[in-house]
């Protein structure tokens, strides 16, 4: 039940992010082409959401099978050795997961000590009334002045996001382990695009015969 809540709340969120910026596209090209003008915000904004998209999405891919990988050669294997390559596989990702979050930690903790803001978004001031000047700027680096979003904030999705793909690389790393995988589920695209045309009505006789 708990495993079906996360997942509805993950399809959730990306749902949101993709929709808001296709809204947000969406109102940035009508003001340029039709109105001759445009809002900054509008784009910051949009790329901070794709970030957020790209780097949330990538746990959920492992989880769904979304990722494209190259299996001509594991496929060939047999179960054991599947099995060994895979959770080689799944070793060297857990690692290069943990060089990016221990980087991304880093960064993060400069961009929070410096205070470096966001360049044309702003903490909306309902919030910002809300918050003593001097607790905006200890606890969330906000200056109550100029309340820019900071940019610790708005990229916390580094750690976020590398967290959740670590988290789900070991859920695979334990069921390689106890046989209920035998390696990494990858999307086939060549598989998709034949399951498609086989799916697609074959109008070639009906127009031949419409012909006749």
């Amino acid at each position: 039940m708990t495993s079906r809540l996360l997942s509805h709340l993950e399809e959730g969120i990306l749902n949101s992010l993709i929709s808001a910026m296709t809204i947000l596209v969406f109102v940035e090209v009508i003001a340029r082409f039709f109105f001759n003008t445009g809002f900054l915000w509008i784009q910051e904004l949009t790329l901070t959401l794709c970030g957020w998209f790209v780097l949330f999405g990538m746990s959920y891919g492992v989880k769904v099978g979304a990722h494209i990988g190259v299996d001509a050669f594991v496929s060939k294997l047999p179960p054991k050795g599947r099995k060994y390559t895979a959770l080689l596989a799944v070793t060297i990702c857990i690692i290069y997961c943990i060089m990016f979050l221990i980087g991304s930690w880093d960064y993060l903790a400069k961009m929070y000590q410096i205070g470096v803001p966001m360049e044309d978004l702003d903490v909306p001031h309902f919030i910002v009334n809300l918050l003593d000047a001097d607790q905006a700027w200890e606890l969330f680096r906000i200056d109550s002045e100029d309340p820019a979003i900071p940019l610790w904030l708005s990229q916390s999705i580094l750690l976020i996001g590398f967290l959740m793909l670590t988290w789900r690389l070991i859920e695979l790393g334990i069921a390689i382990l106890r046989n209920q995988m035998d390696g990494f589920y990858l999307a086939d695209e060549a598989k998709e695009s034949l399951h498609l045309i086989d799916e697609t009505p074959d109008t070639t006789n009906d127009k031949n015969l419409g012909d006749k």
